[in-house]
């Protein structure tokens, strides 16, 4: 075996560490690539996200146009306002009528009820608010369902005295479709405050649960959405609005009674605010000056 010259070995060590760098910088440089191209097809994505997330909240921008909130208040939420304000302040009064005084009463409520289904089936134009179009149709099914009910309930009171909570009981209908369309509501209203607001879209759905911390992060509208959503999931039809339970709640998680109760969490929050009985129609705007130094609503009355 010819043993190399020296020239020789030098030229073969520099054939192989030529190729072992070629082979090397092939294996670099495709990984290189790789990592290039991962990394821009996720710019690409966040990008196209972004469009996507730009795009919707120009189309909300467009939707819940401040004058659908004022024709709505005025011609649907004003009224079953009004009449749901009259039932809980009857039933408030119950224990002091006598059995002629009830009856009476709940003719009244009877009364206002058609009078109020009257106002309802009058068309309202919300071209750029869908859900408060929807809000509207479940309002008006949520009297229909009272009016429906009551004539039983009067016949039921004539022959047996009945109390608040009988007669709660057999409203059921009428209170799921306020509930959801009291939902729609709130929705509308968050809805305004993520496009002219807060100028970014809301979470696609509601959160399952809510943290303390998380609640205080959220906007005042978001969080009141949130009230009302938390009103139907415990079927809680009462004299108070969502505003209100959101005033309560944000009293409440910002006191050192929340820690001391050890409450974690909304679900918990509102529980203990319901078993207390400290959440009363008006509280928002009792508390209002407290809590809300500067708030951004659309114009109408429910926050002045």
């Amino acid at each position: 075996m010819t043993r190399l010259k020296k020239s020789e070995f030098m030229m073969t060590y520099m054939i192989i560490i030529t190729l072992a760098c070629t082979v090397g910088g092939f294996f670099f440089g495709a990984h290189y690539m790789k990592s290039s191209m991962e990394a821009e097809q996720a710019a690409a994505r966040e990008a196209e996200q972004k469009a996507a997330e730009k795009e919707k909240l120009l189309r909300e921008q467009k939707l819940y146009n401040e004058q659908d909130f004022i024709r709505f208040y005025y011609a649907v939420y004003a009224p079953v306002l009004k009449w749901k304000q009259a039932h809980f302040e009857a039933m408030a009064n119950w224990g002091g009528l006598d059995q002629k005084e009830r009856a009476d009463a709940l003719r009244k409520l009877e009364k206002l009820a058609g009078q109020t289904q009257s106002e309802l089936e009058k068309t309202v134009p919300l071209p750029t608010s869908p859900l408060l179009a929807q809000a509207h149709a479940l309002f008006t099914n949520s009297v229909r369902a009272y009016l429906d009910s009551m004539e039983r309930i009067r016949s039921d009171q004539n022959s047996n005295a009945q109390t608040p909570a009988a007669i709660a009981s057999g409203l059921t209908l009428s209170q799921n479709s306020w509930l959801t369309a009291q939902e729609m509501v709130y929705h509308s209203l968050a809805a305004w405050e993520s496009a002219y607001i807060e100028k970014k879209t809301m979470p696609p759905t509601a959160p399952a649960t809510v943290t303390a911390a998380q609640w205080k992060q959220y906007p005042f509208h978001y969080r009141t959405y949130l009230a009302a959503l938390f009103m139907s999931a415990n079927k809680q039809w009462n004299g108070y609005n969502p505003e209100d339970l959101t005033a309560r709640l944000d009293l409440l998680l910002a006191s050192q009674e929340s820690q001391t109760l050890g409450i974690k969490d909304v679900a918990a929050a509102v529980k203990v605010l319901h078993a207390t009985d400290a959440v009363h129609f008006g509280d928002f705007k009792k508390l209002s000056d407290k809590l809300y130094s500067v708030l951004n609503t659309p114009e109408i009355p429910l926050y002045k």
